[in-house]
């Protein structure tokens, strides 16, 4: 069986993998207006850390998407655990299974860039009200990117496009979306320097230990080799995008 990088961070349910980790997570939520009546869809929701914490700050009503089955698992068996109200579906970004306006929010942690950009950016907007914000924190290109080099990138992590800034502010404009704000912008190599560990959470390097599988551990390998690699050339952006 050939695993890829979406099954390394199933297999070993790892959280927070999107740059900045939980950390980033929660001062971006504490900074927006949620209460209970808030209704938020998390988009791409891995191992439910985000959605459990909404819940359990917010007491909003949280619903959580992810399309892999792994994931899902653990997502359900935190929620059951930690005996928390979300609703929870196994489906695809490009396609989501909510009617129009049905959201205040979506948070979407290192989920969008990994599908057919166009599709998923409208399918964000056709299900948040209006008025509604999107909170996407996702992989960025700091700069051209050779052939070779984005081939590379993109082959790994199966991704269809890695987007500039520019890139990503025309997809947003492209999908209806106004008023996009970006919260935070850094490149790896800066990031890792900033690098806030959550109580409990694992550093990035600490990825590397107690790996079983041979196959997985190779692809956690190469995830980090590209990062040191590519550490000036790729980056991320946190961008709050609203619907009009």
């Amino acid at each position: 069986m050939k695993y890829s990088y979406q099954d390394a961070l199933a297999f070993y349910q790892i959280e927070g993998a999107h740059p900045g980790g939980f950390a980033l997570t929660k001062l971006i939520l504490e900074r927006e207006d949620i209460g209970c009546q808030t209704q938020i869809l998390d988009a791409g929701c891995g191992t439910g850390q985000t959605s459990a914490y909404l819940v359990k700050t917010f007491g909003c009503n949280v619903f959580a998407i992810d399309a892999h089955s792994e994931m899902i698992k653990a997502a359900t068996g935190r929620f059951t655990k930690e005996k928390l109200l979300v609703t929870l579906s196994e489906g695809s970004l490009e396609e989501l299974p909510f009617p129009e306006n049905s959201f205040d929010y979506i948070i979407a942690e290192s989920s969008t860039a990994f599908t057919d950009i166009e599709t998923t950016l409208a399918e964000y907007f056709h299900v948040l009200k209006s008025g509604g914000i999107l909170i996407n924190v996702d992989m960025t290109a700091e700069q051209s990117l050779k052939s070779q080099e984005k081939s590379e990138i993109m082959g790994f992590y199966e991704m269809k496009d890695i987007l500039t800034e520019d890139e990503w502010l025309d997809a947003f404009d492209h999908a209806g979306f106004e008023e996009v704000d970006i919260l935070k912008a850094n490149s790896i190599m800066e990031e890792l320097e900033e690098y806030i560990v959550e109580e409990n959470e694992p550093p990035p390097e600490m990825l590397l230990i107690n790996n079983i599988d041979p196959q997985i551990e190779a692809i956690i390998e190469t995830h980090h080799h590209l990062l040191m690699t590519y550490g000036e050339k790729l980056g991320y952006r946190v961008f709050r995008v609203k619907k009009p």
